[in-house]
């Protein structure tokens, strides 16, 4: 293990905190990058996990990464349309020729962003799978679920700040095991929560609903994100359908993703990067994805009254 492994958390969100408290929990030295009033919060009361895990810190955490400077890690939480301007503005502080940026987005556009503006050898993909929310600034809700990340560098090498954040994590109980395919990976992922979320925004649903009273809605849905992503070089296992349907039925019913809840809202939301993206991205591919064109028609409409 690294005497000291130092990270940025970009953004004191839900997953921000929850994997940066988890981090810190581990031994690493690690600072949050936040702004308004989830800075002033934290700097007042410290930053806060409640739910199945209840623990209180007290971290740096500034809007001027330069009080921070040059880390092992930057662990990008933002929203995905706010990650090119945020490392835009924060990468000349925060990154060294060996830092690792691990993106935690859902959807599988994001990796490219990053490589676009610090390098494919430094981007790190990360899959996030947990059950968080913000209550208020500053405080965040652990609703339960599986407490893993999945790593591994976009360009496959391998690299000693990823296995220390891997040993870390699973040092406090967060499953963060070696990964192959880092791709494949993100688009199961994107199958999952980005499907869960289209169909869950547009017949505003949880997710015991859509088990039960628009089931057969939610497999062609699914399928749909399968098709894509496997045309795109996801190498998805045979029963990937009846995978994504076990671990669906293992969760609670009451769940929303938090996309969906932005959308219900009416706030800014990840709309193009997930299930906006789809339709372009079976184009490119030759898949069509008419249950996913509608509901991004249906959820652009949704924004756009809300004012996005």
């Amino acid at each position: 293990m690294m005497d000291r492994l130092r990270v940025a958390v970009v953004g004191a969100g839900a997953i921000g905190t929850f994997y940066g408290m988890m981090l810190e929990q581990a031994g690493a030295d690690v600072s949050f990058v936040a702004r308004g009033a989830t800075l002033a919060a934290i700097r007042r009361d410290g930053l806060r996990i409640t739910g199945k895990r209840t623990r209180t810190i007290h971290p740096l955490v500034t809007d001027d990464p330069a009080q921070i400077d040059v880390v092992d890690a930057v662990l990008v939480c933002t929203k995905t349309f706010q990650v090119a301007p945020a490392l835009e503005d924060y990468s000349s502080s925060l990154i060294g020729p060996d830092t690792v940026v691990v993106t935690t987005q859902n959807g599988v556009a994001t990796p490219q962003v990053v490589a676009d503006i610090v390098g494919r050898r430094r981007t790190c993909p990360g899959v996030c799978r947990e059950w968080v929310k913000i209550v208020e600034p500053g405080v965040v809700d652990d609703m339960g679920g599986p407490a893993s990340i999945h790593i591994g560098m976009l360009d496959g090498s391998q690299n000693p700040i990823v296995d220390e954040i891997r040993s870390r994590f699973e040092s406090v109980g967060v499953t963060c095991p070696p990964v192959a395919d880092i791709i494949t990976e993100l688009w199961f992922k994107a199958v999952n929560v980005c499907a869960q979320g289209a169909i869950g925004a547009a017949l505003e649903a949880t997710l015991g609903e859509l088990l039960t009273c628009h089931r057969d809605l939610f497999v062609r849905c699914v399928r749909e994100w399968i098709a894509v992503g496997e045309a795109h070089g996801a190498d998805f296992s045979p029963d990937v359908l009846a995978a994504v349907f076990a671990y669906f039925e293992s969760q609670e019913g009451h769940l929303t993703t938090s996309f969906q809840r932005d959308i219900t809202a009416g706030r800014a939301s990840e709309l193009e990067a997930q299930v906006g993206a789809l339709p372009g991205l079976g184009d490119e591919v030759g898949v069509d994805t008419p249950l996913n064109d509608a509901f991004a028609a249906v959820l652009r409409a949704k924004a756009a009254r809300a004012g996005h």
